[in-house]
């Protein structure tokens, strides 16, 4: 269990920043989010990623709501970037909220460019992705044993499987790259009256859009309600959103249940394996739903 961290712990951040805290911790368990105060105005002190600044300027020129860097420092050799407050709503899980998630997401990989840090695609051992196998059947004996058949039905084939089959098909395919946000879910997004921001683009890389677009398909709702992955409707409601920026190509159609299946295992089971909060409903029934999706239930 990743534990929040403090302010104390990165006060030389604040005082080169120049931003006051609000609040002993981050506001954030899996990494540092620190809710601050700079010149009277509520902002946002956290770490990113290389060039995600020039990113989130490209795309507000580009028309897209995101939020923009207000200041930014190299403190100990890591990226700290302050943004300004976001007010606004929760997404509220209407398909109107949906919709409009969809349409932002396709807007962005619209926007394209190739100049984030490149994606990295994992390096196994033969029969390495396998070993996680006995640990998620553990995690779900002791968390959901009803489900427990249904869910290593369809987590056991791809685990075994997955350096073999999985991971050389989609990482061969010579699909489309775009700039991307890795992290495209609800409670990414705060929705005012003109529609949703993107408040976390900090996990941005270049990679297969298709992939961004399995990953937000799969896990848009893993820290937000309704506590399951989309349902049918749902999921139409944001791809074809989506689709009204973006023509996927022959290639990214056809690779789209690998990118389903490679997200799932790479992303997915991260998400079973390192919760912490199987003791919440919510969350208990999305991984739940998450270990059972398959690229049938998320047609493009």
């Amino acid at each position: 269990m990743t534990e929040f961290a403090a302010v104390a712990d990165v006060a030389e951040v604040f005082e080169r920043l120049g931003v006051r805290p609000k609040g002993t911790h981050s506001c954030y368990q899996w990494s540092p989010v620190f809710r601050a105060e700079r010149d009277g105005e509520a902002v946002v002190l956290k770490r990113t990623a290389d060039r995600i600044a020039d990113w989130c300027h490209r795309l507000d020129a580009q028309g897209i709501p995101v939020v923009v860097p207000v200041d930014a420092a190299v403190v100990g050799g890591k990226n700290w970037v302050i943004y300004p407050w976001i007010d606004g709503r929760r997404y509220d899980g209407s398909l109107a909220d949906i919709a409009a998630a969809g349409d932002l997401l396709g807007r962005i990989h619209a926007v394209g460019g190739t100049e984030l840090r490149p994606f990295m695609w994992p390096v196994y051992k033969p029969g390495e992705p396998a070993k996680d196998l006995p640990g998620l059947r553990e995690k779900f004996g002791e968390h959901a044993p009803e489900h427990l058949d249904a869910i290593m039905a369809r987590l056991g084939p791809l685990g075994e499987g997955f350096e073999r089959t999985t991971l050389p098909a989609i990482r061969d395919a010579g699909l489309p790259v775009v700039d991307a946000t890795m992290d495209y879910k609800a409670n990414n997004l705060v929705f005012t009256d003109d529609g949703p921001v993107l408040i976390d683009p900090d996990n941005g890389e270049c990679l297969p859009r298709v992939l961004d677009l399995a990953l937000a398909a799969l896990m848009f709702h893993m820290e937000d309600i309704p506590g399951r992955p989309f349902t049918s409707e749902e999921w139409i409601t944001f791809r074809d959103a989506y689709l009204a920026h973006v023509e996927l190509t022959g290639a990214e159609v056809a690779a789209w249940p690998d990118a389903i299946d490679y997200m799932l295992w790479e992303f997915g089971t991260w998400a079973m394996a390192d919760s912490s909060e199987w003791h919440v409903p919510r969350q208990r029934s999305f991984l739940i739903g998450l270990a059972q999706v398959r690229a049938d239930d998320l047609p493009v």
